[in-house]
């Protein structure tokens, strides 16, 4: 028994002429905020750049494709509003402020930190390099073979 198989699944339907459902809402909406922004606003001076806003965005929710920005335009755009209206976290550096300078210096603590120690010997040499994941090469100047 043989089954047919759905192509092209991530294509959405055109259900309004040329345009998806989805192109459809956002021009509609776009058109309908545009109408109400003349009609609000009494001066065509001061309408024309809302509208013209009003206009980008729409074309850019509606057309812009999602293949240059990997998501669709209105992804990018709420994670930018969320972004935007979020508490953030700001970190604080400590540094001290030298009297003779007048400069700040970046705040040193007291830890030294721990260097290991070389093992010597050619046996720890190579326990060495194996710890670190090297690759063993031999050694071509005294012609000795490695592990």
């Amino acid at each position: 028994m043989q089954f047919h198989v759905p192509q092209f699944i991530d294509i959405e339907d055109k259900l309004f002429g040329p345009f998806t459902f989805k192109q459809g809402i956002y021009v509609a909406g776009g058109l309908g905020a545009s109408f109400v922004i003349y009609r609000l606003v009494p001066y065509l001076i001061f309408s024309a750049p809302l509208i013209a806003g009003v206009g980008i965005l729409t074309w850019a929710l509606a057309f812009y494709p999602k293949e240059k920005l990997g998501k669709p335009f209105i992804e990018i755009l709420e994670a930018g509003l969320k972004y935007t209206l979020k508490e953030k976290l700001y970190t604080w550096k400590k540094t001290t402020k030298d009297p003779k300078l007048g400069k700040e210096k970046e705040f040193v603590s007291a830890q030294v930190p721990v260097m290991p120690s070389v093992p010597s010997g050619a046996l720890a040499s190579y326990s060495l390099k194996l710890e670190r994941g090297r690759p063993q090469v031999g050694n071509t100047s005294d012609n000795k073979t490695t592990l």
